[in-house]
């Protein structure tokens, strides 16, 4: 019998030994079957690499049982940590939504007091359109629309600061 066989049937052993125990030890701990299973068998095969290593556990139910607690006490640990972490980018997210509705209250207001052309010209350059397309949306010259866009959004500046916000 070769030293590799004589540890793989020790490991089988050991194994139908204290599988159920471990998985219900597992179970209790995590409340999940599969995250049980799962902790179970991580701890069984780190054994097996360790016997395979010349490891030597003289009791390995109480070797398994504190390999196997330490594992799902570490698995609810990083659970906990993500709640948490979620938790916490929810609530960012709700303050950040909770920003952009008043930044967005506050950008209509300032728009709201320029002129009709002023407020066709910035709603269509913050659409993204050509100074071409402005000029022709707007029945302007195009050599106007930049002169007339830098002058709105200087405005725009100016009527934003009257009501304590800062453009960025």
């Amino acid at each position: 019998m070769y030293k590799n066989d004589w540890i793989l049937e020790k490991f089988e052993n050991i194994y139908q030994e204290n599988y159920p125990e471990m998985f219900r030890i597992a179970k209790k701990i995590v409340s999940d079957g599969d995250v049980a299973g799962d902790i179970v068998q991580e701890v069984f095969v780190y054994y097996f690499e360790k016997m395979q290593d010349g490891f030597v556990v003289f009791h390995p139910r109480s070797w398994l049982v504190r390999a196997v607690v330490n594992k799902c006490m570490d698995h609810l640990n990083r659970r906990k940590k993500y709640a948490e972490l979620s938790a916490a980018n929810e609530l960012t997210a709700e303050d950040e939504n909770m920003e952009i509705q008043k930044q967005d209250a506050i950008l209509k207001q300032a728009i709201a007091k320029l002129k009709p052309l002023e407020k066709k010209i910035i709603v269509l350059y913050s659409e993204g359109y050509s100074y071409k397309e402005i000029a022709q949306t707007a029945e302007m010259n195009v050599a106007s629309v930049g002169k007339t866009l830098s002058r709105t959004l200087l405005k725009l500046k100016e009527i934003l600061k009257g009501l304590n916000y800062e453009m960025y």
